[in-house]
């Protein structure tokens, strides 16, 4: 069975992968791991990684989409 990134990016048409910086909801952060349908972003200022839906409100910095 797929990994939830890969989940993720297979449906989501998305370049999450673990590591990956990311801008969500306008804060900086980085992605953890996944959860499901969801990308594990630890964001900057948090301690702790929190689920974020892949396409809502998130900027991925290697896309060249704009996602």
């Amino acid at each position: 069975m797929a990994d939830s990134l890969e989940y993720v990016r297979n449906y989501y048409k998305v370049p999450a992968k673990k590591g990956g910086r990311v801008v969500a909801y306008g804060k900086p952060g980085v992605i953890t791991g996944g959860q499901g349908q969801y990308v594990l972003i630890k964001l900057d200022t948090l301690k702790h990684a929190n689920p974020y839906h892949p396409t809502d409100g998130i900027v991925y910095e290697d896309s060249t989409d704009g996602r």
